[in-house]
């Protein structure tokens, strides 16, 4: 039996002393864990990285929440001393999809999230990169290509050229933000739930029905894939931030 193929990039989550209990964490496991941070924390250690010479990226989650703070959450933690960002709007998974309502960014709020990054980071001459794919639709024509910030709008999970996850005890995800456990990575063959795997690999989805005659479609997978299958159970349905 042939080896499924993995993609180039792995995501490791190294560990489980994180409770989870943000109410915008989109992973699938919650757990007893004790530690929390604070954003003077995490300042904190930015600097200390930057002052030994470390390169760091700052993982940022928007929502409908603290929107409004953008520029300033952005701004602080390149001062601080990361060299990049790693922008996440917010996605149905996890604890998060309880408080799916509050959180949820508007068509409208994520083009000025789109609109602010791109602000802060040619000011401070860095790069950036949105984490999650947004409908192409949802992209002003001049953020699409050759920005600070790099915006995708191609499924990339599973993908040759984009990613899967490794957790803490091994198991193999699709998606940062899917609960299902698809194999074990000390297993000769890595993925067992081979169909399921196959349905973002291969790309062996129908996209929204909403977005058939689009002429973006050819660009376009109509946003994160993973994020319909949990909010509305079918990979084919519209990404929530299109409803």
């Amino acid at each position: 039996m042939n080896k499924t193929a993995l993609p180039k990039t792995a995501i490791l989550e190294v560990t489980y002393a994180c409770n989870h209990h943000c109410k915008f964490c989109s992973c699938p496991w919650e757990n007893t864990g004790s530690e929390t941070n604070t954003a003077a924390n995490v300042l904190h250690w930015l600097k200390r990285c930057s002052e030994n010479g470390l390169t760091t990226t700052a993982n940022i989650t928007v929502s409908k929440v603290n929107i409004h703070e953008l520029y300033e959450t952005i701004a602080n933690a390149l001062i601080a001393g990361a060299d990049s960002i790693l922008l996440n709007r917010f996605l149905y998974g996890g604890r998060g999809v309880s408080y799916a309502d509050d959180l949820s960014l508007s068509k409208e709020q994520i083009r000025e999230m789109l609109e602010v990054a791109e602000t802060v980071l040619e000011k401070a001459g860095r790069q950036g990169a949105l984490g999650t794919e947004v409908p192409l639709c949802l992209i002003p024509e001049d953020k699409r290509e050759g920005g600070r910030l790099h915006v995708g709008s191609l499924y990339a999970a599973a993908k040759e050229n984009g990613f899967f996850v490794i957790d803490p005890s091994g198991y193999v995800r699709a998606c940062n933000h899917s609960p299902k456990r698809l194999g074990y990575i000390f297993d000769n063959d890595i993925i067992k739930e081979k169909d399921y795997w196959s349905i973002f690999a291969d790309g062996k989805y129908e996209l929204p029905e909403m977005c058939s005659g689009c002429e973006l479609i050819n660009r376009c997978d109509c946003g994160c894939r993973e994020a319909a299958h949990i909010c509305y159970g079918s990979v084919s349905a519209p990404d929530p931030c299109m409803c």
